[in-house]
């Protein structure tokens, strides 16, 4: 496009200067114009989307060093959720000064600091009507007593993040409030910064340190791009919030509490936040990318190791095992092992080839142990990829697997599986995605009915990253869990959900653990290199593990004990393959009498 003569690039140098009103009337003008305006995504978007000081980088603090596909659509993403908590103002208080026009009564502002309107945010507040805009110019507020939200006004400060502290306890009365790069300290007399119970609050560019956060239904809550130092988020019955790219650090306990089923009264701002996250880019993949290719050499060298896809059986408890046949009168513990053919064949072996370590007692066991070994090699993950590899055969392996263990994608999965897609799809209670939680005890708690999803998160350096008890529901999808010092995904008490699409690995414990009637989905992940076993089941826990990537574990892939009874099942399973389609190193299960520390 020409233009009076002038060609395109310096077009885009003197729109390059223009504000973002005046961007917006430029792409009115027509199609060529609009195109233009378009073009300046690397250039003037990218430079208003990090120069607004109520957000940071689009893919804070997962990725900062990622470019997003589109700056333009990453500052409007940003600039419509932070329009949100303004929805429910379409009868602002009108003029009484005309009878038969009515208009809308400006927003004012009103300057809090020293040598400002006012000297302090109460004051301001006392002053304060609907909607009004209180900035806090830099400096440390502490408020002697509790405040009283009563009117909706949005709280801003003034300058960088971190120039205003607000030591406050704050109580929400009122439908809605915004409150926006503010630092957030307890006062001294409570340990509750903020609570609301039935409005909604939004809070961005945040931080907030040593304290605690309460939502009650059927209130809401919106928070984005915020730090959270040793602060506890306690969400009650919540019908939706939502916590987006923020970053968890340090907590003494657990960072998020979810608790109760979301409440049946909803807010004004339900549909809004609904609306909100449904137009966002949604984290269900087109197609299933190879995690692989993302591990060092050393790791893919320990995944290619041939392994032999065992089914180690210990004991003579369970009558349905081919391992329930007595041993052969003369056999003992000791014997060395006799190998005879290769086609399902019982093996003796000593207790040294077997997986060492799983019996926390350290005896050496008296009875015999029987392995059958199946008629195909396994090595790691890598001939059920599609014949992609990594490195180059290894001789005598055989790269050829019958196509019924060829692992589907998860879209592939999700699509075959109507009601796992229907799940993947839901959102009710809290919604947690692309934050990080690090270096603290726990992450996510969801307890009594409480429903959360996760996706896109990192979960690393803490005790446990998510536990799921008491009839609750979780949805995890994409999130990376590793070096947790006990295991990953707790679940107990009849809790349940969809695992699906998880990167978990690297953890002290087992990457999920199963137990006391809980009944998850646990679908396409890559479950890898934990200290003890990739998934443990006992004590009546149940669950459907299909699809995964379970291997290099130091003990078993899957670990089944005390009543434990999952289900692995695919409608095109190979006959011999006793675990459906999920690729394992080791299925081990323990008659009753055999303890386990997992």
């Amino acid at each position: 496009m020409e233009a009076g003569g002038l060609p395109l690039e310096l077009w885009r140098m003197i729109l390059a200067y223009l504000h973002l009103p005046d961007l917006g009337r430029c792409s009115l003008v027509c199609r060529a114009w609009y195109e233009l305006i378009l073009s300046l995504d690397s250039t003037r978007w990218r430079q208003l989307c990090l120069g607004c000081t109520e957000c940071r980088h689009p893919n804070w603090p997962n990725q900062p060093d990622v470019e997003p596909e589109s700056w333009r659509e990453a500052f409007k993403q940003h600039y419509l959720a932070s329009k949100t908590w303004t929805k429910n103002a379409l009868d602002l208080e009108s003029s009484i000064c005309f009878s038969l026009f009515r208009r809308r009564r400006e927003r004012r502002t009103l300057s809090v600091g020293p040598g400002r309107e006012f000297d302090s945010l109460g004051s301001a507040l006392a002053m304060a009507s609907l909607y009004d805009r209180i900035v806090l110019f830099p400096g440390v507020y502490e408020e002697q007593g509790e405040i009283i939200l009563k009117v909706p006004v949005e709280i801003v400060g003034q300058g960088k993040l971190g120039e205003v502290a607000l030591l406050a306890s704050i109580d929400q009365h009122c439908s809605t409030t915004r409150l926006c790069n503010l630092v957030f300290t307890p006062a001294w007399f409570s340990p509750i910064m903020y609570k609301t119970t039935s409005g909604h609050v939004q809070f961005d560019n945040c931080n907030f340190e040593n304290g605690h956060i309460q939502v009650h239904g059927p209130g809401t809550c919106q928070v984005k791009f915020c730090t959270f130092k040793n602060t506890h988020i306690f969400l009650h019955n919540v019908p939706l919030c939502v916590l987006e790219n923020c970053e968890f650090v340090g907590s003494e306990n657990n960072s998020v509490t979810v608790e109760g089923h979301p409440s049946a009264d909803k807010n004004w701002a339900y549909k809004y936040l609904l609306g909100l996250i449904k137009s966002s880019p949604t984290f269900l993949p087109t197609e299933d990318s190879d995690f692989l290719m993302s591990l060092d050499l050393e790791s893919r060298d320990q995944a290619w190791s041939p392994k032999t896809c065992d089914i180690v059986i210990e004991g003579s408890q369970s009558p349905t095992s081919p391992a329930s046949s007595s041993p052969k009168p003369g056999s003992k513990a000791g014997s060395q092992e006799a190998e005879v053919g290769s086609d399902g064949e019982r093996v003796a072996q000593t207790p040294d080839s077997s997986d060492g370590g799983l019996s926390p007692s350290g005896e050496d066991e008296d009875e015999d142990q029987l392995m059958y070994r199946l008629s195909y090699q396994v090595q790691g993950p890598r001939p059920v990829l599609g014949g992609s590899f990594l490195g180059p055969p290894l001789p005598g392996a055989s790269i050829q697997l019958p196509s019924c263990l060829v692992l589907n994608s998860l879209q592939q999965e999700l699509q075959k599986d109507k009601e796992a897609m229907a799940l993947a799809n839901s959102v009710q209670g809290c919604l947690i995605r692309k934050c990080l939680f690090r270096d603290g005890k726990g992450g996510v708690f969801v307890c009594s009915h409480g429903r959360a999803k996760m996706e896109g998160n990192i979960f690393r350096n803490l005790t446990y990253a998510v536990r799921c008890i008491h009839n609750s529901k979780i949805i995890m999808l994409r999130n990376d869990i590793y070096r947790c010092r006990a295991s990953g995904i707790f679940l107990r008490l009849e809790g349940g959900g969809l695992i699906a699409g998880n990167n978990i690995y690297h953890n002290a414990e087992a990457g999920v653990d199963i137990r006391k009637k809980s009944n998850p989905l646990i679908l396409c992940n890559q479950i890898h290199h934990g200290l003890r076993s990739g998934i443990v089941v006992l004590g009546n826990g149940k669950g459907i593990i299909r699809n995964n990537q379970i291997f290099s574990n130091k003990e078993a892939g899957i670990y089944i004990l005390y009543h434990g009874n999952p289900v692995s099942w695919d409608p095109v399973c190979h006959p011999s393959s006793s675990m459906g389609q999920t690729v394992i190193n080791t299925v081990r299960v323990v008659p009753e009498g055999e303890t386990h520390s997992d």
